[in-house]
């Protein structure tokens, strides 16, 4: 727990694009946050953000920065095969971590982190920034309220151009086997956000995969159908090379469904009263409405920074502060995790995995 009365002091772990675009820029909007120091081995990188951010604490060696006492918590924002390493030197350096998905590159690193944080008494948040969509969880609360009656069928879709279009810095490293490529950049999100939705565990999944219109060494697009337990049944699809940012999740159970977005949502009940039926919409219009609102007042205030990494941010420092549970855990990780493994081993093995 951190004293309310001073700032928390927040260091960065790489200053690639989503240290620069998104992290960095959300953090200064925080008053009771400084950024004190930052880490990165790219020199050129390294004066831009002395320029930005008028800092002069910037170390090649996140090492040596997490001793240098400069810092109480830190962001990991540098390529997914350094995640594990650098998370666990900060948790044993006493450090609260929020960590960029995904959390680690396979389950046992992903348990190991969890387990250090647990054991130091230590914050370890996993960025899993869309589970703070005011969509989203309308839809989680509505979903666990039984509104829906028994949950039968789940279909879930995330599509992106692909982190490398127009990203500077560059982020090629995407496109390497190591890293994971669209599984872990990806389908992490997709994942997780079923399971946010959805409390039943995937247990069996299959899963079908492309390279699009050139050869990687890792997918570009992947396909699954999956069994939950209690016998819900699913599918979920990923990818880059899409033209639009689309995301989507399509929830239907015996007392109606809810079709749900980042920025849309709808809600049917089964009733065929006509009352019930406009109440839904005006409902719907009001839960998007929400959602614009809040972009919109964002924008005045002069910031173009995500609503839903802002949100992540404070619930970061909230929890550090208080001591209290971050919304979602290394042990929410670890479940993801499993469910990657078995993407990738399905589409290696061309069977069906159980999980």
């Amino acid at each position: 727990m951190i004293n309310n009365k001073k700032k928390l002091r927040i260091g960065i772990v790489g200053l690639g694009r989503v240290a620069t675009a998104t992290h960095i820029p959300v953090l200064k909007l925080l008053e009771d946050v400084e950024i004190t120091a930052c880490a990165e081995k790219n020199k050129e990188r390294i004066h831009r953000v002395k320029e930005f951010l008028n800092m002069q604490n910037v170390f090649d060696d996140y090492k040596e920065m997490y001793k240098s006492k400069l810092v109480d918590a830190v962001y990991i924002c540098v390529p997914t095969h350094i995640h594990h390493d650098a998370t666990i030197s900060a948790l044993q350096s006493g450090l609260h971590v929020l960590c960029e998905k995904p959390m680690g590159r396979t389950v046992e690193e992903a348990v190991e982190m969890s387990l250090l944080a647990k054991k130091n008494n230590l914050i370890l948040m996993p960025g899993f920034k869309y589970r703070y969509n005011d969509n989203l969880q309308h839809a989680a609360q509505i979903i666990s309220s039984g509104l829906l009656g028994n949950i039968i069928q789940v279909e879930a879709t995330f599509m992106t151009p692909g982190p490398y279009i127009s990203w500077d810095p560059k982020s090629e490293w995407y496109l390497e086997k190591k890293h994971g490529g669209v599984v872990y950049d990806i389908g992490v999100h997709i994942i997780e956000t079923v399971n946010l939705l959805i409390p039943n565990k995937i247990n069996h999944i299959y899963a079908y995969s492309s390279q699009g219109y050139h050869e990687y060494d890792t997918p570009t697009n992947v396909s699954c159908s999956f069994k939950m337990e209690g016998g819900i049944t699913g599918n979920v699809i990923f990818g880059w090379r899409s033209s639009i940012d689309f995301t989507r999740v399509s929830v239907f159970g015996t007392g109606g469904a809810i079709v749900v977005g980042l920025k849309s949502f709808d809600y049917f009940n089964a009733g065929t009263d006509p009352k019930d039926r406009i109440y839904s919409h005006i409902r719907n219009s009001f839960t998007e409405a929400k959602t614009v609102t809040k972009r919109i007042f964002s924008i005045i205030k002069g910031s173009e920074v995500s609503i839903n990494d802002l949100e992540q941010a404070k619930a970061f420092v909230n929890s550090i502060r208080d001591g209290s549970a971050p919304p979602v855990s290394g042990e929410n990780a670890v479940n993801v995790h499993k469910v990657l493994r078995a993407i990738e081993d399905s589409i290696q093995t061309k069977k069906e995995i159980t999980i």
